[in-house]
């Protein structure tokens, strides 16, 4: 998974034993601690000038009608609006994260098959802030009625040929634990295996999972594929300690597998949507201009009016001409 290695890629497959086994390993980056980055942060400084005024207003040209003007501000509307839903129809398909992928199965949670136990065996001591990491783990349970189990394993050369894990090894190791922890099928162990002159601040082991029967109704190859997204986002994460990293990583996985899966038809609806407000706002454009134009077209037949001398009417105005002398 080496933080400051280059990346590997999620391998899986059936375990010997039954149960589905698999791993993955991060893509590298900076080999900079979290400890380090927590220290070197210095809070950042923003400079804001205030407004500056050149004496007062100034006006070139004709001033718009309300017309134009009404008609600047619905064509503004529009692009808006047009600019909101296709923001929103790529941001339905690509997701936040590019490297997350999306769930398009729709999964119904298990019920009744797991008989709950602890959380987590932390045989590192990496764990410090216990609910911080528990809170994501029961997220996950809550949502998809699986039960996650993290194990953080120190380096063994059992495991380890070298500087690479052996998985069918490490994956026998999870499968007897399982035998011996769990009465059910609706675990899913997440362990990390860490390598030699391995660290906190740098976690350069590799992770592998192994998969209940019935929790592989879940944890299908889908989801496997964001849980592996959303932990290399949080891995990325420096400011991240190992608990938040874990309980982040199945929090969001949660959020991502159970919710309502993504299709053509959800693009096809807020398309709907998108260009029937552009419809609406231009109807209500088109009346709004129309009422302009008549009120125009009054304002210059009142003033046409009003500017015609009286004896334009074929009225004899010498009496009123002499009563307003």
């Amino acid at each position: 998974m080496g933080r400051s290695s280059g990346g590997g890629g999620r391998s899986g497959g059936g375990f010997g034993g039954g149960r589905s086994s698999g791993g993955f390993r991060s893509s590298g980056r900076s080999s900079a601690s979290r400890s380090s980055y927590r220290s070197s942060s210095t809070p950042r400084t923003y400079y804001r000038s205030g407004p500056r005024y050149y004496g007062g207003p100034r006006y070139y040209g004709r001033r718009a009608s309300v017309g134009s003007s009404i008609a600047g501000v619905i064509a503004t509307i529009i692009i808006v609006v047009m600019c909101i839903g296709i923001f929103a129809s790529v941001f339905m398909f690509t997701g936040s994260n590019d490297h997350i992928a999306k769930n398009t199965t729709e999964r119904t949670p298990l019920s009744h098959v797991v008989t709950k136990t602890d959380w987590y065996d932390d045989q590192l001591g990496w764990i410090r802030s216990s609910n911080k990491l528990v809170k994501g783990l029961e997220h996950f349970y809550n949502e998809t009625g699986v039960q996650p189990y993290v194990m953080l394993i120190p380096y063994s050369r059992d495991y380890w040929n070298g500087n690479s894990l052996d998985l069918t090894k490490a994956d026998q190791y999870l499968n007897d634990v399982y035998e011996m922890k769990f009465k059910d099928e609706g675990h899913f162990i997440f362990a990390y295996f860490a390598c030699r002159a391995d660290k906190e601040s740098e976690m350069e082991g590799e992770i592998r999972y192994l998969s209940g029967y019935a929790a592989d109704t879940i944890m299908d190859s889908e989801a496997l594929d964001i849980l592996e997204g959303h932990y290399q986002k949080n891995y990325n994460d420096l400011s991240l300690s190992t608990e938040q990293l874990i309980g982040n990583t199945f929090y969001e996985t949660a959020d991502s597998i159970m919710s309502k899966p993504t299709n053509g038809w959800d693009f096809m609806k807020i398309a709907i949507v998108v260009v029937g407000i552009v419809a609406g706002i231009g109807i209500i454009y088109a009346i709004i201009k129309t009422k302009a134009k008549r009120e125009k077209e009054k304002e210059e037949y009142t003033k046409e009016i009003l500017d015609k001398p009286l004896e334009t009417f074929g009225e004899d105005t010498s009496d009123l001409e002499e009563k307003y002398k």
